[in-house]
Parts: C-alpha cells; sequence; structure tokens
C-alpha cells in the first residue's frame, strides 16, 4: 500500500497537492475508479499547461470549500467545460492556512503550542458546525451528480489538507475504505508538501522569527495524526461511528450509499 501512497500524484506541476483517490480498495474488494475523484490544493495558479493536463484527465466538477475571503484573494482557475462550486466550509479559513506569517507571529511568539491545539479547534468546527454540515452534504450532492464515466470531480481548500482532508475522511468511509487507508492518505500531505513547507520555514528563520512561531507555522502548514484523531474520537463519542455521521447528520439514505459505490468504484 505504500507504494501505492506515493503513486497518487497526478503531475500537475502549478499547484499543490494534487492527488488522486483513485486505486485505493475497499474492504470489500473493490478499487476506486481512476480519473473520477482528485483532492488538491487551490486551483488559483494553474498554467495553461495544467489546465488543459486537467481538461484532458476528466475533469467536470470543481468543489472549493474555501471562504469568501479565500476565492476572492485567489480565485480557482477552472478547467475548460468544469461546472465550479463554491461551497464554503467556513466563512472565515479557521486552519489558517491562508493567513500571513505576520499574522500567524503574533498568536504564536509566546505559545509553542498555539498552532497545533488551533487546528484541533478547527477541526472541532468542521464536524459541529452549521455551515461546515450544509457544505459538506452540498460535497455529497455534487458526488452523486457526478455519474457518468469518465467525468472527474476535484475538491479542495487552499492547501488541500484538513477541509479537504475531512472531505475526504466522509467520502471514503462512505466508499468503504478502511480507516487506516484513509489515514494513510491524509498524511501523504507531509510528503507532497515537504519541500514547500520546508522552504517556508528557512525563509522565516532567516528573517528572525523565534521557536515558537516556526513550530506553529509548521503544525498548521502540515497535517498530524493526531488532528484527524481527534476528529474521528468526536465523531465517535457524539454520534457513535462515523458511519452514523454520514446516516444521521450528512442525510446518506442507503440508496445514496448505494449510488456513490456505484459511481465511484469498479465493477
Amino acid at each position: 500500500m505504500s507504494e501505492k501512497l506515493t503513486n497518487q500524484l497526478i503531475g500537475v506541476t502549478s499547484g499543490r497537492n494534487f492527488r488522486e483517490l483513485g486505486g485505493y480498495q475497499t474492504m470489500s474488494g473493490k478499487k476506486i475508479k481512476t480519473h473520477k475523484l482528485l483532492r488538491t490544493g487551490n486551483l488559483a495558479d494553474l498554467s495553461p499547461f495544467d489546465l488543459d493536463f486537467l481538461k484532458d484527465y476528466g475533469v467536470k466538477y470543481v468543489v472549493d470549500f474555501r471562504s469568501r475571503a479565500e476565492v476572492d484573494k485567489q480565485p480557482d482557475r477552472v478547467p475548460e467545460g468544469a461546472k465550479y462550486e463554491f461551497d464554503p466550509v467556513f466563512s472565515e479559513d479557521l486552519t489558517n492556512s491562508s493567513k500571513s506569517i505576520n499574522d500567524l507571529e503574533t498568536q504564536s511568539k509566546d505559545d509553542a503550542n498555539f498552532g497545533f491545539n488551533h487546528m484541533l479547534y478547527a477541526y472541532e468546527d468542521m464536524i459541529e458546525s452549521d455551515s461546515a454540515k450544509k457544505a459538506y452534504r452540498k460535497f455529497f450532492d455534487a458526488l452523486l451528480a457526478n455519474d457518468k464515466d469518465g467525468d472527474a470531480l476535484i475538491f479542495h481548500c487552499t492547501a488541500g489538507k484538513d477541509r479537504t482532508g475531512f472531505g475526504a475522511l466522509l467520502a471514503l468511509t462512505a466508499l468503504g475504505v478502511p480507516l487506516r487507508d484513509i489515514k494513510k492518505d491524509y498524511l501523504l500531505t507531509n510528503i507532497t508538501t515537504k519541500d514547500f513547507i520546508d522552504g517556508l520555514i528557512a525563509r522565516e528563520k532567516s528573517k528572525g522569527k523565534n521557536d515558537n512561531i516556526l513550530q506553529s507555522i509548521r503544525d498548521i502548514q502540515s497535517v498530524h495524526p493526531e488532528y484527524l484523531d481527534h476528529a474521528i474520537k468526536i465523531i465517535n463519542d457524539d454520534y457513535g461511528s462515523i458511519n452514523n455521521y454520514l446516516r444521521d447528520v450528512m442525510h446518506l439514505s442507503s440508496s445514496d450509499i448505494m449510488d456513490l459505490r456505484r459511481i465511484y468504484l469498479e465493477k
């Protein structure tokens, strides 16, 4: 499985964390189709070459989990022929992945744990806030609409790791992918974005930022297993299981689950 995980990147060079969810195996032994479901960072910086690449890849739906402020600052460049869906999880970017280093500096210079603790709070909000519940239900509506063979759907936020990671947890669980593989896919962000994060830390260190600030930057720009484990624990404590959350909060019926598996799993 580890070799498969390292091959999830699809080759987009003008964006971060563009990954294929096809190929993951479900507990029933079926695999997710390729060219069907992609998780990515934002599409604001896509080159004409990569836009054509995604068009040829079959991208017909783009679901954007970012806030209005994030979208206004860096609007997506959408492949020709694709439908764009603005679907904000938060009213503002609670993960802080889009905030400036200066904003972060004032909050974290005296607290090395600021970034880590703030991310735990953001994941709680993804589970419990009305805006997040509405957004992820709308995401499932888009997943269910993507029922034509050869059409692919992208879902993303700014860095493609937290709001996108939680969306992947819900979608992959609905498709029957084992939790251990969902966690591996979640942590793949740290491999795919390592150069970006290391470069960011090095630049800020050269500017004299203290260790507390550097630690918070790293905690906010990367993913930790504790973030996803925290979310799963809250869901299990409050709703019994992720499948219960899908049924009772996302309002997915047994028929919806069957349709998702028909659309996204190989025969």
